[in-house]
């Protein structure tokens, strides 16, 4: 772990840490391996769903995924945003996205197909859902949300570990990295103007989305479900 970590939220940087701070970290890091596992346990159940789906149904539901564990840095520095106390239980009870993945479909109705089937997994429960695709954000962001509860078999017994699962077409997630880039990168001229415009932008995904999927069902005619 990097220094930054342990420094305090104070103007010396070398003041020691406080001792909660390094409880939590310390407990962090025995927890990543379960979030590894739980994270694991997800992008292989997705594989294989989108493997059988393809199989069942003549195309797969999956274009690509991403997935990551946040660093004690980040979860640190969010702890700190979130004006939440440095300690493991914070960190347990309020950040839900510590195991992270990004699913990248090609239609939009593949998103309510994976969220669907997902569903039935009898090892895996959806705790909370955030609607971004038919809600979106009012700069326009668009995905769906998942919190998804893992069982993980330890020593100590079975563990429920969240694991954040982020689902969005290829259009969308085009928007969201060039929306990502234009808010953290400095000093870009008329920002203000270029974020107005990326955020009507939006529509035309939305759009462009749906356009896509009128072709996506002409193709296979009736577009397939997890009933069918």
């Amino acid at each position: 772990m990097s220094k930054s970590t342990a420094q305090p939220a104070g103007d010396d940087p070398f003041l020691p840490a406080p001792p909660e701070l390094l409880q939590a970290v310390d407990q962090l890091r025995a927890y990543s391996l379960r979030y590894e596992v739980a994270m694991k346990l997800v992008l292989d159940k997705l594989d294989y769903i989108s493997q059988e789906y393809a199989l069942r149904y003549g195309y797969a539901l999956i274009d690509s995924k991403q997935s990551r564990i946040k660093s004690p840095d980040s979860i640190v520095g969010k702890l700190r945003r979130k004006k939440l106390p440095l300690t493991f239980e914070a960190v347990f009870n309020n950040l839900h996205d510590i195991a992270g993945i990004r699913l990248i479909v090609r239609f939009v109705s593949d998103i309510k197909i994976v969220e669907d089937l997902l569903a039935t997994q009898a090892d895996i429960k959806v705790l909370k859902v955030k609607d971004y695709v038919h809600h979106p954000k009012a700069n326009g962001y668009q995905s769906l949300h998942l919190i998804l509860g893992v069982p993980v078999y330890t020593v100590d017994g079975p563990n429920i570990i969240e694991v954040e699962l982020q689902i969005r077409t290829i259009a969308m997630n085009f928007w969201a990295s060039l929306e990502h880039e234009l808010n953290y990168k400095k000093n870009v001229p008329d920002q203000v103007t270029l974020q107005r415009s990326l955020t009507k932008k939006a529509r035309l995904i939305t759009k462009l989305d749906q356009e896509m999927d009128d072709i996506k069902t002409r193709m296979y005619q009736q577009p397939p479900t997890p009933e069918s």
